[in-house]
């Protein structure tokens, strides 16, 4: 069978998309002809490019080493058209999050106007966590819920053979004005899927900022799941819906190995970012394993995400060994009754500071992520997470204004309280600005907060009444940043 994906990347960002990147190289690897439409590069997209503004307003450093970025002229539905009529494909495949919703239904809508006999299937964590919505849309035939490498796979054997579609576990079909719908199905076991294949993107997707400085970036997975649950994050219901089997897997540490040398040689890479959820979650013998034979044999300096409950001090001392270049460490927010009561997150103020002291012990740079504008919070609370950043000092951060994400029990307190209504809800959320109403928290004040946040956590508290004058004053932001530039530099 002849598959086309469409990779739909609207911030214009390049990164190897993990998710997709591991079905289509699946998907190959079993005999299919599989080919990517990229939107990543298209022109249009670079306008509003989100890195910009994060630059603008202090989260991120001008790259030191930029490279130049070829963008895409031509019109991307003329390319798509002329894609389609080239290559012939079976069948077409948008995985998709939420926010990118409207321009895959219109890419869709498009398809099936001029290829009306091909069939599409939506996948992808949106689908997963609404297929009723997904299924009912007119020029969408199909629907993967959960993890499409063995239920995609299982399609593609029926349609190739002509067999019945009707009743392959996790994927829902219309046929003959009916729905059918079937249970979730298995996960995979990762150790079964093989070394991605990014020979199928561009290869400007290999090219990535990281603390000021252009890498030649690997995006990997060691383990897929987490064991936390924090209110404002879908994993909860995803986990839910693949009971009883186990959400939380590890690949071998064999099989990791395996597939890192490969990847870096193949692809040259200078930077592997492990995208597991929490990094250290790992049990301390697994950590030590994997430590030692990456040491060895792949040796090259990596960064990615963990819990600071997570933490200790084995295991920093682990990464450092390992040559961690950079370990992303999750605030949230820097009131802890707040942080307990309404995120869920139950680790202390005193525990989340000792993780950072830990990383700067023994050299490692400790990265953090924080939320302002969640649902009860004030401009007190955000002033606690300012506090708590000022405190932890990390080496570069990244600050988002809150977003009420499906599946998550966060979203269901805002819809409930009032706060956000979803039967308006084109899950477009810009990156700059709030979705949400709430009384004590005005949306334009959360916006200020956001732009001023860095200058709030970086300059003199004798500069905060000029700070405060920045989260209106575009003027007052630009040269504030420019004057801790200029200092930092």
């Amino acid at each position: 069978m002849k598959v086309l994906f469409i990779y739909v990347n609207t911030v214009a960002r390049a990164a190897f998309p993990l998710g997709l990147s591991s079905l289509a190289s699946y998907i190959k690897h079993k005999g299919h002809e599989v080919e990517v439409f990229d939107t990543t590069f298209y022109k249009d997209f670079a306008v509003n490019k989100r890195d910009n503004f994060r630059e603008k307003v202090g989260f991120y450093r001008k790259v030191e080493n930029p490279i130049e970025i070829n963008y895409i002229d031509t019109p991307l539905l003329d390319d798509l058209n002329k894609k389609i009529q080239d290559f012939k494909p079976d069948i077409v495949g948008i995985s998709i999050l939420s926010a990118h919703l409207q321009f895959s239904l219109k890419i869709s809508k498009y398809i099936k106007e001029h290829f009306p006999a091909l069939p599409i299937i939506f996948g992808g964590l949106h689908p997963t966590l609404l297929p009723e919505e997904t299924i009912k849309v007119d020029f969408i035939d199909m629907v993967c819920i959960g993890e499409g490498e063995y239920a995609f796979t299982e399609l593609l054997e029926k349609l190739d053979k002509g067999e019945d579609i009707t009743k392959i576990k996790g994927i829902w079909v219309k046929k003959n004005g009916k729905i059918f719908r079937n249970e979730i199905g298995a996960i995979a076991k990762l150790d079964t899927l093989p070394v991605p294949d990014w020979d199928m993107f561009s290869p400007q997707h290999l090219f990535s900022p990281l603390d000021g400085r252009m890498y030649r970036i690997g995006p990997v997975e060691f383990s897929r799941g987490c064991p936390y649950s924090c209110a404002y994050c879908s994993i909860n219901s995803l986990r839910d819906m693949v009971r009883p089997q186990k959400y939380l897997r590890r690949k071998s540490v064999e099989r990791a190995i395996s597939d890192l040398v490969y990847l870096k040689n193949k692809y040259n890479i200078e930077m592997f970012y492990f995208l597991d959820e929490t990094f250290l979650s790992s049990d301390i013998d697994a950590l030590r394993k994997f430590a030692d034979a990456y040491k060895k044999e792949v040796n090259i300096p990596f960064y990615g995400l963990t819990h600071p409950l997570s933490v200790s001090e084995e295991k920093v001392k682990l990464l450092k060994e390992m040559g961690c270049y950079l370990m992303t460490i999750g605030i949230e927010c820097g009131n802890e009754q707040f942080r307990k009561k309404v995120l869920n997150r139950n680790v202390t103020n005193e525990q989340i500071i000792k993780a950072f002291e830990l990383f700067r012990k023994h050299g490692v740079y400790a990265s953090a992520f924080g939320m302002i504008g969640l649902p009860y919070e004030t401009r007190e609370i955000t002033f606690d997470t300012i506090e708590m950043f000022r405190r932890c000092n990390p080496r570069t951060y990244a600050v988002g204004i809150y977003k009420p994400f499906l599946g998550s029990k966060l979203r269901d307190i805002c819809i409930k309280e009032g706060f956000f209504n979803p039967l308006s809800d084109n899950y477009i959320y810009p990156d700059n600005s709030s979705v949400l109403n709430m009384p004590q928290f005005p949306k334009e004040e959360i916006e200020g907060l956001y732009r001023t946040f860095f200058l709030y956590t970086k300059l003199p508290r004798e500069k905060f009444p000029l700070i405060k004058q920045a989260e209106k004053d575009d003027k007052a932001l630009e040269d504030l940043v420019k004057e801790y530039r200029a200092k930092d530099n």
